[in-house]
C-alpha cells in the first residue's frame, strides 16, 4: 500500500476482506515520520471483496483507527444490502419484477430512483441506453458463458419486448412499486454500479468522511479531494492492453469516472468478435468505431448509463450528442486509438499520456 509522506504523519492499514475483518498492520506508520509535524494524523482502511459478479475495493480515511474501522464497516454493510437488493444472482426485488411481468412489484426507494434514472437516460439517448435490454441480453449470454449467435428468427421475437416507454412506477403511502410488460426483462447491468457507487459516495459523507476512494469493477468514484488541493488521479484502461495499462490520466475531485468498451466481455466465432454492448434497436452487438467512453460525473447512475449509450451511438453521433450536452463530459477513444475525443469542459483536467494518440477537443 502506497501513502504520500507530504500529507500523512502516521498510518494504521485495516483490511476488510469478503466480510472477515483482518488484524491491523503498521509497518507502513514508521514510514510516515517526515511528513510535517502540523500535518495532522490520518489513518486508512482498505477493503475489497467480491459482490455483484465484480470485485469491490474502497479505500477511507479518518482521524483516528475507530473511525475509519467504522467507515470500512459501513462501506461492507452497504455492498451486502445493495448486492442482496440488486443482484441478478439472487432473489431479489428486481429479480421479482421480472419474475411477475405484467404485475405491480413493491420495490425498495433505491431501485425505484434507480429505475427513474433509467429511464431519463433512456429518453435522453433515444434508447442507446435501453433498460429493458434484458430479453436482448438473455439471449446473447455474452460475459455469461453465451459463445453462439442467435438466429434471426429469436433476434426478432427478443426484440419486440425492448421499449422503456411501457415500464411504469408508482408510489402509494410511502410504498413504491414498478411494472413492467410481460415478455420484458429489465436489465440495470449498466447503471448498477454506478448508482451504488454513488449511494456509497453519499454514505460515507454524511458519516462524516471528508475523502476516500471506491471502486467497482472499473467504477470509479472520488470522493473529494485526494488530499487538500490535491485531486485523485484516475488513469483511463487502454483497451488493447492488460489491465494497469493506461492512454490517459484524469483528474476527480467528488465524482465518477466511468469507462464502457466491450474489450473485456466478449466472445469470437467464426472469425468475428462479439462484444457484450448490445442494441436496442438491432438486438445485436453494436457496431461502433469506439474502443472505449469514459465519462466524469457528480451522478454516478447518469454516468455509467451515458457511458453504455455513448459507446454504442459510435464517433459522430457521440461527438453531436456531447456537442448539444455541455453537461456531459467525456473522454471517446478510437476504435484504432490513435484519436481521443475530449469535452472542452475537461480539457484541462485530462492528460493522454500516450504519445501516439492525437486529441480532439469537442465543442460546445
Amino acid at each position: 500500500m502506497r501513502f504520500s509522506a507530504a500529507v500523512l504523519s502516521a498510518c494504521l492499514s485495516l483490511a476488510f476482506m469478503g466480510g472477515i475483518q483482518a488484524t491491523w498492520a503498521q509497518d507502513n506508520a514508521s514510514a510516515q515520520t517526515t511528513a510535517p509535524t502540523a500535518q495532522a494524523t490520518e489513518y486508512e482502511a482498505s477493503w475489497q471483496s467480491l459482490h455483484m459478479g465484480t470485485l469491490v475495493t474502497a479505500k477511507v480515511f479518518g482521524q483516528t483507527p475507530d473511525e475509519v474501522k467504522r467507515l470500512g464497516a459501513i462501506v461492507e454493510s452497504e455492498i451486502v444490502r445493495f448486492d442482496d437488493m440488486m443482484s441478478v444472482h439472487k432473489e431479489t426485488a428486481l429479480n421479482e419484477v421480472n419474475r411477475r411481468a405484467g404485475e405491480w412489484v413493491e420495490v425498495t426507494p433505491e431501485i425505484a430512483e434507480m429505475t427513474r434514472e433509467a429511464l431519463e437516460v433512456a429518453d435522453l439517448t433515444d434508447s442507446a441506453f435501453e433498460p429493458t435490454i434484458g430479453p436482448i441480453v438473455n439471449l446473447w449470454k455474452i460475459g455469461f458463458g453465451g459463445h453462439s449467435v442467435p438466429s434471426d428468427a429469436a433476434i426478432a421475437e427478443a426484440l419486440k419486448h425492448v421499449n422503456h416507454r411501457t415500464v411504469t412506477l408508482k408510489e402509494e403511502d410511502g410504498r413504491h412499486f414498478l411494472r413492467i410488460e410481460r415478455g420484458q426483462n429489465i436489465d440495470m447491468g449498466a447503471i448498477a454500479k454506478g448508482y451504488i457507487g454513488q449511494k456509497l459516495a453519499d454514505r460515507l459523507k454524511k458519516e462524516g468522511a471528508k475523502h476516500a476512494l471506491l471502486d467497482l469493477g472499473g467504477n470509479v468514484v472520488a470522493v473529494g479531494e485526494k488530499y487538500e488541493n490535491q485531486p485523485w488521479r484516475v488513469g483511463l484502461q487502454r483497451p488493447d492492453q492488460t489491465r494497469g495499462a493506461y492512454f490517459a490520466v484524469v483528474s476527480a475531485n467528488d465524482e465518477s469516472v466511468i469507462t464502457s468498451g466491450a474489450y473485456e466481455r466478449n466472445f469470437e466465432k467464426d472469425g468475428k468478435k462479439y462484444g457484450h454492448i448490445l442494441s436496442a434497436k438491432t438486438g445485436r452487438p453494436v457496431a461502433t468505431d469506439l474502443s472505449s467512453v469514459t465519462i466524469l460525473d457528480k451522478n454516478g447512475a447518469r454516468a455509467d448509463a451515458l457511458c453504455t449509450a455513448l459507446f454504442g451511438m459510435g464517433v459522430s453521433a457521440a461527438e453531436r450528442f456531447l456537442e448539444a450536452h455541455p453537461d456531459v463530459h467525456a473522454v471517446l477513444l478510437s476504435s484504432d486509438m490513435k484519436t481521443a475525443l475530449v469535452s472542452d469542459a475537461i480539457k484541462d483536467r485530462v492528460r493522454v499520456t500516450d504519445p501516439e494518440i492525437v486529441v480532439k477537443i469537442i465543442k460546445h
